[in-house]
C-alpha cells in the first residue's frame, strides 16, 4: 500500500477531513508529539542503512508497553547471540544549544518520562528497579538504565525556537550555533545546516549517562540525598563538544558517538 493510500485510510478511519490534515497537524500542541514520534522512524531507517543485516536485525515495534516494562522505540538484535538492544529515541532539547565561557559547546537531550509515576505505580515499580518508594517518588519522571540500553538523538532540535507571535517552531540558530554547525559540517552554506543538523545523530548507552560517581552529570533534585551517585538518568543529559582547536571542530568527548559508529556501541553491550 502506498503512503498516500495509508494517509487516506487513516483520515477515513478517524473521521479527519483530509483537506484539513495539514492544518490539524500544524497545531503548536501537536507538532512536538509528531516530531518526536517521527524521529523514531528516522532513527529506524538510519540504522537499517548503516547496520549489516546479516549481523543485525533492526525492528520498529508497534506493541504497547506492559506495566513494569519500558516500551521500545527501536529494537536491534544481534543475530548470532540473540542479544536484544533496546533503543530510546529522544530529540535534543528545543533551543538549548549553548556555548560555555571556555568556548566549549553543549547540547542537552530531553530524556524523561512523558508521564510522572503516581503513588500506586511507584509502589509497584520500586521493587522491580531496586529502589525504595521514597527515592522513586523524588525521581518519578526519570528513567533508570534498565529501562533501555541505548539513547539515540538528533541534534537539530537544539537550534529550534518557538516564535512568540505564532507559537510555532522555527529553525533559528544563534550566531554561536551557526558557527558551531559550520565547523561541524565543514560548510559555509547556511541553507544546508537545517537538514545536516537533523541528520546528525548520536548514540550512547544508558549506563554512560546515568548519574554515578565520575559521570558527567549530578542530580539536580534537591530532595535527592545522593546527588552524585543516585543512579537515575538526568532529564537533560548533555552532549559535550570541546572548544575548537586550531579553529577546527572536535567531536563529542563525553561518551556520545555518531550513529555511524553505533555498531561499536552495540558491540560493547554484547561483550559485557
Amino acid at each position: 500500500m502506498s503512503w498516500r493510500q495509508k494517509v487516506i485510510d487513516f483520515c477515513n478511519h478517524y473521521n479527519i477531513p483530509i483537506n484539513f490534515l495539514a492544518e490539524t497537524l500544524n497545531e503548536p500542541k501537536v507538532v512536538p508529539m509528531i516530531r518526536g514520534k517521527a524521529f523514531e522512524f528516522s532513527a529506524y531507517e538510519k540504522l537499517l542503512e548503516i547496520l549489516d543485516n546479516q549481523i543485525w536485525l533492526v525492528e520498529k515495534p508497534t506493541i504497547n508497553a506492559q506495566f513494569g516494562f519500558h516500551d521500545e522505540d527501536v529494537r536491534v538484535t544481534h543475530i548470532a547471540t540473540g542479544r536484544v538492544i533496546s533503543i530510546e529515541c529522544k530529540l535534543a532539547a528545543k533551543g538549548r544549544f549553548s556555548k560555555s565561557r571556555d568556548n566549549s559547546f553543549n547540547i542537552p537531550v530531553k530524556c524523561m518520562r512523558s508521564r510522572t509515576l503516581g503513588d500506586a505505580r511507584i509502589a509497584q515499580l520500586a521493587p522491580i528497579i531496586g529502589a525504595t518508594e521514597p527515592v522513586l517518588k523524588i525521581h518519578n519522571d526519570q528513567y533508570v538504565p534498565s529501562d533501555f540500553d541505548v539513547v539515540l538523538t538528533s541534534i537539530g532540535n537544539a537550534f529550534y525556537v518557538t516564535n512568540p507571535d505564532t507559537d510555532m517552531f522555527e529553525w533559528s540558530p544563534s550566531e554561536a550555533g551557526i558557527e558551531f554547525l559550520k565547523k561541524m559540517f565543514d560548510t559555509e552554506n547556511e541553507e544546508e545546516l537545517k537538514n545536516l543538523a537533523f541528520n546528525r545523530m548520536y548514540v550512547t548507552t544508558s549506563e554512560t549517562i546515568a548519574i554515578k560517581n565520575g559521570s558527567w552529570h549530578d542530580c539536580t533534585r534537591r530532595a535527592c540525598d545522593n546527588q552524585q551517585n543516585c543512579g537515575f538518568i538526568p532529564n537533560y543529559p548533555k552532549i559535550y563538544f570541546p572548544p575548537f582547536e586550531d579553529n577546527e571542530f572536535s567531536d563529542a568527548s563525553n561518551g556520545w558517538s555518531k550513529i555511524e559508529n553505533a555498531e561499536n556501541v552495540f558491540a560493547s553491550l554484547i561483550n559485557q
